[in-house]
């Protein structure tokens, strides 16, 4: 449990604890052929469409055998992810959803937008990352992604409630707060502690940059001012900061990530100058509905997967004795003689050991 989901974005993102998450989609074959041979008798366009290489002018180099040369080189481990894409295709084609390739570079530009850099630094310092190209990213994530958006959305309801509360949190009245935390099972240290940091602000100061976190430690537990209506599961952090006044501690209180208290050193007034209207209504409607598309995704997605009951056959790179068939077929397709098997060496004898 992080402080993240204790008291929501915006007390992370002071700490300088934010990151950044992507999910991942790669194509990938799985087929168990694993000779090179000239499909016998299939029309020429199909055959012409399996082979990818020929040696020696006549021996083919087909699909397959990429397929079973990339997934001896870690191939496998992908294929979880194909069969998720697999399913988000087969769904979307089952309710005739599409996405087209001005709507793939819309969220592209999106994605741009929400990280605050041009493509070339995008490309340049983010997709090493992840091990990807701009193709795999716009392929594999931006596409499945659009897909599951447009299958779940009639799911997604903004009440007027919502839209509130996400206002209220952003530009009405806001606390900033110290924060102390000690590991659950420190109760003993905690309770002398918190005595201590009762005492006064130098104190409460002292034993908060003692602290084992070191993002609040150096900032002496000091996090950013926090609205009401946190976008949190567990709002308990928020919810006892809204019963203090100004320089009151709390007492100590348990949470997810461990024990803690709190102290209030600030209320922030709301902001006279924002109204809830016009663009800034707009704005607001978008935010809160991508944030409950975001929580719909998963959701929606595991029921899909539960339906299509993925049995995944393939559990690591081929083992030696599909090698050695595969290697066979490639000699016997050259007019080679396959060498018999090597007779297993037997290990040398360990030397005697040392008297003693």
């Amino acid at each position: 449990m992080t402080l993240k989901m204790l008291f929501g974005r915006r007390w992370v993102r002071a700490l300088g604890l934010a990151g950044v998450a992507a999910a991942g989609y790669v194509f990938g074959i799985t087929s168990d052929r694993l000779t090179a041979q000239q499909p016998g008798n299939l029309p020429a366009s199909i055959a012409d469409k399996r082979v990818v290489a020929y040696i020696y002018g006549n021996i083919p180099v087909t699909r397959e055998d990429l397929g079973e040369f990339l997934i001896a080189r870690g191939g496998h481990e992908k294929l979880e992810l194909l069969v998720n894409k697999k399913i988000i295709e087969v769904e979307a084609q089952k309710r005739n959803v599409t996405v087209t390739w001005n709507e793939i570079e819309s969220g592209l530009n999106e994605d741009l937008r929400g990280m605050g850099i041009s493509l070339a630094d995008f490309q340049k310092h983010v997709l090493p990352r992840y091990n990807k190209s701009l193709y795999e990213w716009t392929e594999d994530v931006i596409k499945p992604r659009i897909l599951l958006g447009k299958m779940c959305r009639d799911r997604v309801k903004v009440t007027e409630e919502d839209l509130k509360k996400a206002f209220e949190n952003r530009h009405g009245e806001r606390r900033q707060a110290k924060v102390i935390c000690w590991n659950k099972d420190d109760l003993k240290i905690a309770q002398k502690q918190w005595e201590e940091a009762r005492q006064g602000d130098v104190e409460f100061d002292r034993v908060a940059r003692t602290q084992a976190d070191p993002n609040l430690a150096s900032a002496a537990g000091l996090i950013a001012p926090v609205g009401k209506f946190p976008d949190v599961e567990d709002d308990t952090c928020t919810k006892i900061l809204y019963t203090l006044k100004k320089g009151e501690i709390s007492q100590l209180f348990q949470t997810p990530a461990g024990i803690m208290c709190i102290k209030c050193v600030a209320v922030v007034d709301p902001d006279p100058n924002v109204k809830f209207e016009g663009k800034v209504r707009e704005a607001f409607e978008k935010e809160v509905f991508d944030k409950k598309m975001t929580a719909t995704i998963p959701m929606f997605f595991n029921e899909c997967k539960k339906t299509a009951n993925p049995d995944l056959l393939l559990k690591g790179p081929p083992n030696p004795q599909d090698t050695r068939e595969r290697v066979n077929s490639i000699i016997q397709q050259t007019g080679g003689t396959t060498p018999p098997m090597p007779t297993p060496m037997t290990p040398p004898m360990l030397p005697p050991a040392a008297p003693k």
